[in-house]
């Protein structure tokens, strides 16, 4: 007897029939056990119906919500996008790409952030055998889809050569969306592979492609017993050494021009000298201008010593006491050095001793 479309609306369920095959209904029914085992109180487990209706239901809604069935591929588990929760946030990339261009071939203070690199090296190693590379092309794969569900790269991979079962070689390469930021997560990566003691023996970079590979090598700090509280001398060195080995692959000398004087600025052994005192004197006065408009009378000594050892003309020995030494020659620099002091005794009283000079502020009548 047919059955009215009445009876058929009011019905709790339904039935649909569906073919899969043997492996899929095997995996599916150990599934459910296991989980019915560990949460029984779980109605999801109840039974393999109820089961497949919560996982259907929730993929409807899923698709219903604008994913497609490709997204199914890049799901991150839960227990990843929870840790990454903790250290990551969404930005305006835009903003982000002009915020990081200055950073391009600076490298990065790893002491800065050791606590997060060791979380990262626990995250890829915690519980893995020793030797269990199978293991660690897993984990890779569910950060791979991390990386790709929040649009960090374009692709990524990691291709472990298993002829050496104990120190094998890999590669690891990846292409990016933006400039800058794909080149400070590629050295981010170069010092995440130092900590978990993988070593970069060759980079190949393209600019044009934001195409990025490391040729990599497993060293003993993988899998040792020591905890990596022992270790952190040699993992930090490594980071850096892998750092390094990416940054050498960049040629600043055909980039902007202010990416070779960040450079200087950090190297002790040059220093600025101007192509004649006026233009010297220029520079100097509207400097003098800017910290006279924007400190107060006792911040304008420090301020003045800060401007001068910029300049790379002197070293400051302690900015409380406003004491320094001239790194300028007497010999070849005498007449920067006689410009300098009379700027600073326009604002203090100067003294010498043992090679050091001492400021105290001028007290107006």
């Amino acid at each position: 007897m047919p059955t009215s479309k009445k009876y058929l609306s009011e019905k709790k369920t339904a039935q649909q029939t569906i073919s899969i095959s043997p492996a899929l209904k095997d995996w599916i029914e150990r599934y459910v056990s296991v989980n019915k085992k560990k949460t029984p109180k779980d109605e999801r487990f109840k039974s393999i119906s109820s089961f497949y209706t919560y996982i259907m239901e929730k993929s409807m809604e899923i698709l219903n919500h604008g994913k497609n069935l490709e997204d199914f591929e890049m799901f991150v588990d839960h227990q990843t996008e929870s840790f990454f929760d903790k250290l990551t946030f969404r930005a305006f990339i835009p903003l982000h790409e002009e915020c990081v261009r200055t950073h391009r071939y600076t490298n990065l203070t790893l002491k800065d952030f050791t606590r997060f690199l060791f979380l990262l090296r626990n995250r890829y190693l915690d519980g893995v055998e020793p030797y269990d590379f199978d293991e660690i092309q897993k984990r890779f794969e569910i950060l791979r889809h991390f990386y790709l569900e929040n649009k960090i790269v374009k692709d990524i991979r990691l291709e472990i050569m298993t002829n050496d079962k104990k120190y094998p070689k890999a590669i690891f390469y990846w292409t990016g969306n933006y400039r800058n930021l794909f080149w400070e997560n590629s050295k981010m990566n170069a010092a995440v592979f130092g900590i978990i003691g993988v070593k970069i023996t060759k980079v190949i970079y393209t600019e044009k492609d934001l195409y990025c590979r490391f040729n990599l090598k497993v060293t003993d700090l993988v899998f040792t017993q020591e905890k990596p509280r022992k270790l952190r001398k040699q993992l930090l060195e490594l980071a850096n050494h892998n750092v390094n080995t990416l940054l050498k692959c960049q040629k600043i000398v055909s980039d902007n021009d202010f990416y070779q004087w960040m450079q200087i600025a950090e190297d002790k052994d040059v220093y600025i000298k101007f192509h004649n005192n006026k233009a010297r004197n220029n520079y100097i006065r509207k400097n003098i201008n800017d910290i006279e408009s924007q400190s107060n009378s006792k911040e304008i000594i420090s301020s003045l010593l800060n401007l001068f050892s910029k300049l790379h003309w002197i070293d400051i020995e302690d900015i409380e006491s406003n004491s320094f030494k001239i790194r300028l020659s007497e010999k070849s620099d005498n007449e920067e050095i006689t410009y300098m002091l009379e700027v600073l005794s326009n604002y203090s009283t100067i003294a010498k001793a043992e090679g050091k000079y001492y400021l105290n502020q001028k007290i107006k009548a």
